[in-house]
């Protein structure tokens, strides 16, 4: 059996729980203890972690690496440190630790580009965000924009206006830190150009065609283009699915196989779409994640092992929007796109369902629509949570290891979590609880009464209510429910499920 070591990027369940909830393809994987792990501004224990690692990375066939949670102690640290750039570039070296410890093994490492928000709230960011987080993204927004020459007179006038009133050192720490971690990005692509490590993902977390995050990718590509490592590296839309890609990149390379995607659209227009939180059309993101995962997109039926069906419209909007008829109903075509994955099925394909529709949840149209028509339990994979990206790097990884593994007590165990989760909790529960229940409580969606409380509770009665109701097929499947609030509010839940035998 292969043994492969996993630092993720932080300790949510996204990051930490599901590579060790997806389908078995005849490997093991060890993680570092929660204990070393970091919660949520707190950085996790740098010093632990790397000695973990030293102990743990002999005989080692894999290494996949969160160079965040290595440098700075998890992906909201990363946006919160004060340390000086050779006190960084000095953790890392760990990384040439670990290679001359395992010569053999494959490496994948990752490390994001850090974002800039475009609202105020400084939930994960540092404290002056809640009144200057908004302004510190329209400054980047505009200074990209003056760059370009595409900055109009309205936006002149508005980037004035920001600029009397941001105060100077907010604006200095915030740039001052996002200089620093460029800095230490940039030097740690040498790992990848000496051949270190063997492939690098630079994530970029919310992005958006023009801000901060726009500004230091030019200056990153500019590095890989220079040095052609175009094939050893991918920058894209990503984040919480980065450390899944790698897991199926792990798997693919130690299985050599290189699993051959075919991607079906619900709209003609969907693969040219640019998702919200991200900086690119939809179609060249998912190339990148193909290539990633170890890969090769095809572009017809009969050739593919598996099949990445992506639900999306013309345009990427709220059921309240007022073109959403026109992008949803009109632009896209369901029934087409679900007799699609039924054909697939029976052509003994590996049908993989991405639902980013929308943001943080299952289109619910379409899963009562594959429950209307007996599909739920027969796809091999689904997600349907947070960003376009996330949904895609996490129903792609399950694919990948359910193809090398076949594995079908881990596909459907999977499966029922991702519906209880991205249509239960994301799509329904999540809204009932915080419009009906916190403003009683005196509680709100970014501050619960802690992860085990009469919150976490409520969900979880008003979850089971929601899935016995409404998928009473699947709830027919779990014994028990169990929930958490893992950073202590709203956004996300870790579901625990126990499927029944």
């Amino acid at each position: 059996m292969k043994q492969i070591v996993m630092l993720p990027l932080d300790e949510r369940p996204c990051n930490y729980d599901y590579p060790k909830m997806m389908p078995n393809a005849d490997y093991s994987l060890l993680i570092p203890p929660k204990t070393l792990m970091g919660d949520k501004k707190r950085p996790g224990d740098m010093e632990g972690i790397k000695n973990w690692l030293l102990e743990n990375i002999d005989g080692a066939d894999c290494c996949i690496l969160s160079l965040d949670t290595l440098i700075y102690g998890g992906i909201v640290p990363s946006r919160l440190h004060e340390e000086k750039v050779e006190v960084l570039l000095e953790r890392a070296k760990t990384v040439e630790l670990l290679r001359e410890k395992n010569p053999k093994m494959k490496f994948y490492v990752f490390q994001l580009i850090m974002r800039c928000p475009d609202y105020s709230l400084s939930d994960e960011e540092p404290d002056y965000y809640d009144f200057s987080g908004r302004d510190l993204h329209l400054y980047g927004r505009y200074t990209h924009l003056e760059q370009t020459g595409s900055l109009t007179e309205t936006d002149k006038q508005d980037f004035n206006r920001i600029k009397e009133i941001l105060p100077s050192e907010v604006l200095e720490d915030f740039i001052g830190r996002r200089k620093k971690n460029l800095q230490v990005l940039i030097e740690n692509l040498r790992y990848v150009k000496d051949g270190t490590v063997d492939f690098f993902i630079v994530p970029q977390d919310d992005a958006a065609v023009y801000g901060f995050t726009s500004m230091d990718q030019i200056l990153v590509r500019k590095y890989l283009k220079e040095n052609f490592l175009h094939m050893k590296t991918a920058m894209y839309p990503s984040a919480d699915d980065t450390g899944l890609i790698l897991l199926g990149r792990a798997v693919s390379e130690l299985n050599g196989g290189r699993p051959r995607i075919y991607v079906h659209y619900a709209s003609t227009k969907a693969e040219s779409v640019v998702p919200w939180f991200e900086d690119r059309p939809l179609g060249e993101t998912i190339k990148y994640h193909i290539l990633s995962v170890g890969g090769q997109q095809v572009y017809s039926l009969p050739e593919a092992d598996i099949v990445l069906a992506v639900n999306m419209g013309s345009e990427m909007l709220n059921v309240s929007d007022g073109g959403y008829v026109k992008a949803y109903d009109v632009e896209r075509n369901l029934a087409e796109f679900t007799a699609f994955i039924r054909y697939a099925l029976e052509q003994k394909k590996i049908v993989s369902i991405g639902d980013v529709a929308g943001c943080n949840g299952s289109d619910g149209e379409l899963l009562h629509l594959l429950q209307k028509e007996d599909l739920l339990l027969k796809i091999h994979a689904y997600a349907g949570w947070n960003t376009s990206s996330n949904t895609l790097g996490t129903t792609i990884c399950q694919a990948v290891l359910y193809y090398f593994g076949r594995d079908e007590w881990g596909r459907k165990s999977f499966l029922l979590h991702r519906y209880y989760e991205d249509m239960g909790y994301m799509g329904y529960v999540r809204k009932y609880i915080i419009d009906n229940v916190l403003p009683g409580m005196g509680l709100n969606n970014f501050r619960v009464d802690g992860k085990k409380g009469k919150v976490a509770k409520m969900i979880r009665k008003e979850l089971i209510k929601y899935m016995t109701e409404n998928f009473p097929e699947l709830a027919a499947e779990v014994e028990t429910v169990e929930i958490e609030q893992p950073w202590n509010r709203m956004f996300e839940t870790d579901v625990k499920l126990k499927i029944k035998k």
